[in-house]
């Protein structure tokens, strides 16, 4: 299966069966914004993708020319900010074909930044693009709720005694993400083809398979071994996890604010076939939040990601127009009585984030 051709691939059967025309008016809308002009290629997302890119390279490069710990503390920071940032701008827009216009464009740039950052592309495009996108904040069927039992995050997922004061330690397994995602979690993917508990991951092909293990094998020869080769090892473990710790919140306090919100719905589909009684384009914008869109550095570090609304509705389009087209999607929301879910402020969203894992920890009343 190529993963950039995206095909209408269904893990289970759901249904949304919503009457609306919201998706056809607010596609129509902004086809008329664009009105044939182009929706990738943007010369703005070319020149962030180089500045990322040289950040990138240079934090990693630096750590190597200095014996200063202190030096190397704050190098480590900088490169794992670098690594977020390709993550958030470079690789998410080119696995949703919204980099360029040129499909090999795309599956170069997303297959190079997954070597860079050590992750499995295949299994990031079945989780993201498949799973959360298709059933944005549906339990059972967006992977982006799974932690593996660790924590609730969904009100539709079963309570149990442990996520009790859950919204105290949180954080603490947020700093493991990029971590065990990298060392862990894509080999066990590999070998169970099991994305989480409920979804099974179709086979990967030949092909797919050589990518994973010469990517891995990449990140590991120059991202890995040369630390250790030319560093002492107790100075690179202790930056390794500086790195990855950095990293793991950073992602985490962007993508989980987006869902697991105090504003955001959590719909449960019910009878057989299941059914979610909504519009698919309607359910995203009851399941999807916005924040801190007027945050001009959110903006730029985050490849629009706290335009989520946007994103959900219009992944093919580069990240950089989501400003200029958040004004028709907003109008045409409320004309059609949806909501238009927004935060003004980063910090006002991380406290909702915190508030709603405190609510889903607590013992639901018998």
């Amino acid at each position: 299966m190529d993963i950039n051709s995206q095909p209408d691939y269904s893990p289970s059967r759901l249904v949304f069966s919503g009457g609306s025309d919201f998706n056809k008016a607010v596609r129509a809308r902004v086809d008329e914004h664009f009105d044939g002009g182009k929706r990738r290629d943007d010369p703005r997302l070319q020149r962030k993708a180089l500045i990322i890119a040289l950040w990138f390279l240079a934090s990693y490069v630096l750590i190597f020319t200095t014996d200063a710990a202190w030096v190397q503390v704050l190098l480590c920071v900088s490169y794992a900010l670098a690594a977020a940032a390709m993550g958030f701008n470079i690789f998410h827009d080119s696995i949703h074909g919204s980099f360029s216009s040129s499909p090999r464009l795309n599956s170069f740039l997303s297959r190079a930044t997954c070597s860079v950052l050590g992750t499995g592309r295949y299994f990031w495009w079945y989780k993201h693009n498949v799973l959360h996108h298709r059933f944005t904040n549906v339990f059972g069927w967006d992977d982006d709720l799974e932690t593996r039992g660790s924590l609730r995050m969904s009100p539709c997922q079963p309570w149990q005694p442990k996520f009790k004061n859950q919204h105290r330690w949180f954080y603490f397994l947020y700093c493991m993400t990029s971590l065990e995602w990298v060392f862990l979690k894509d080999f066990v993917q590999y070998l169970t083809l099991h994305i989480n508990p409920y979804r099974a991951i179709p086979p990967l092909s030949r092909g797919e398979k050589r990518e994973f293990w010469s990517s891995k094998a990449f990140y590991f020869a120059f991202f890995v071994l040369p630390p250790f080769i030319f560093l002492p090892a107790g100075r690179v473990l202790v930056g390794m996890l500086i790195f990855h710790f950095t990293l793991s919140l950073t992602l985490a306090f962007i993508f989980n604010l987006a869902h697991a919100i105090e504003k955001a719905d959590f719909p449960a589909p019910s009878g057989d076939p299941a059914t979610i009684e909504d519009e698919w384009a309607a359910h995203q914008m009851r399941t999807t939040v916005n924040f801190a869109t007027d945050n001009r550095f959110l903006n730029w570090f985050t490849g629009g990601l706290n335009f989520q609304i946007e994103h959900h509705l219009f992944p093919g389009i580069s990240h950089t127009h989501y400003p200029a087209i958040s004004a028709i999607v907003r109008d045409t929301a409320l004309e059609f009585g949806l909501p238009y879910n927004n935060y003004e402020t980063y910090i006002g969203t991380v406290r909702s984030h915190f508030r709603i894992m405190r609510t889903l920890g607590t013992e639901p009343a018998s």
